[in-house]
């Protein structure tokens, strides 16, 4: 029988991104300014919850001008929560992600909107979105207090249909995870470069425990069991949840996810391999291999990326299928790419 994995296992993958990837904003480094930005105010704000161990948890607000005068007071606004990587709550600041929903606003690409970026606690504000984690039950955290202190403070809309979570890298994991196990929190999920780990922790292999360990501090045998317990594993895994729940358990949640081909972690592969499950379940998504993309922040992709997901979110929280309208404005690019390209072999045979 072969060995099974501890739980200091589950985060081999997020353990590694830390001592490699840039993160904005800690011990050392001078924060971004706050964006200067046309159609949004920035905002900085702290959270409280008795699920939280560590202190520091707060937010960045992108709120739309207007939203606290006197006329809109009573408005619910749609709004995105955004999960960060371990790059840090800083990258989608310092990184290009605002100036990205800013000029969408302004070409009216997306609706009028909120969003919303999380800040981890902690003095390096890094995150698994798990319960267990020395810094508190962030899953919890996020389905509870984070939303209703958000909503109460800047009338932000309760309503399923009006509310999204975004995320890249580690922070994609967490909201696909999280989107999935409470599909009636959210009416859809979009993430980038997703820390996609397999269904099973027998799959995980060579893993570093030490490194692991160091990293998380323990706090997830809760969570999962000593050894690994395969259904609980399956519970927190993408993969896992796809498999094991029907179909109908994810009815209205519209689900878009990208990975680049040049991704350093090699995270485009499981990315792919979640597409191909969810198309064997029949679960209606969106998926883009990314040519040439690299992981998260460091790929030169990354704000057309954002752009895109953005873009899906905005018809998700109009009411509209962004599934099949995103879909369908995919086959159209790509018939008059052809119908150029075919145009353009034609010329060349007239002039011969």
């Amino acid at each position: 029988m072969p060995n099974r994995p501890s739980v200091t296992a589950f985060v081999l993958l997020f353990a590694a991104l830390p001592a490699l990837l840039p993160a904005q904003g800690g011990r050392g480094r001078r924060q971004p300014e706050p964006p200067k930005l046309q159609h949004f105010t920035f905002e900085e704000g702290t959270l409280q919850s008795d699920k939280l161990r560590q202190e520091g948890a707060g937010y960045f607000a992108y709120l739309p001008k207007g939203h606290g005068d006197d006329t809109n007071k009573d408005r619910q606004y749609p709004w995105i929560l955004w999960l960060p990587g371990f790059g840090g709550p800083y990258d989608f600041q310092g990184r290009g992600g605002a100036e990205v929903l800013d000029r969408l606003r302004g070409e009216g690409k997306i609706p009028e909107c909120a969003l919303v970026v999380f800040k981890a606690p902690g003095r390096r504000p890094r995150t698994t979105y798990m319960n267990g984690e020395a810094a508190g039950d962030i899953e919890d955290l996020i389905v509870g207090d984070l939303l209703t202190q958000l909503q109460q403070k800047y009338h932000l809309s309760d309503k399923r249909s009006e509310r999204a979570v975004m995320g890249v890298s580690a922070g994609g994991f967490g909201a696909l995870k999280i989107a999935m196990r409470h599909p009636q929190t959210f009416g859809a999920v979009a993430v980038h470069s997703a820390a996609i780990l397999p269904a099973d922790p027998e799959e995980l292999g060579g893993m570093t425990e030490t490194v692991v360990l160091r990293a998380l501090r323990g706090g997830l045998e809760k969570e999962f069991g000593t050894p690994i317990d395969k259904a609980k594993w399956a519970a927190q895994m993408p993969l896992g949840l796809v498999a094991t729940k029907k179909s109908e358990d994810f009815a209205g949640l519209q689900v878009y996810f990208d990975a680049g081909t040049d991704d350093d972690y090699g995270f485009c592969e499981p990315n792919e391999k979640l597409d191909q499950a969810m198309t064997g379940k029949g679960l209606l998504h969106v998926f883009r291999k990314v040519e040439g993309g690299g992981h998260a922040w460091s790929s030169p992709t990354m704000r057309d990326n954002v752009a895109a997901s953005l873009q899906f979110v905005g018809l998700a929280l109009q009411g509209k299928n962004a599934v099949e309208l995103t879909q369908a404005a995919k086959v159209a690019a790509e018939a008059a790419k052809d119908a150029a390209k075919s145009g353009e072999k034609k010329s060349d045979d007239g002039g011969r």
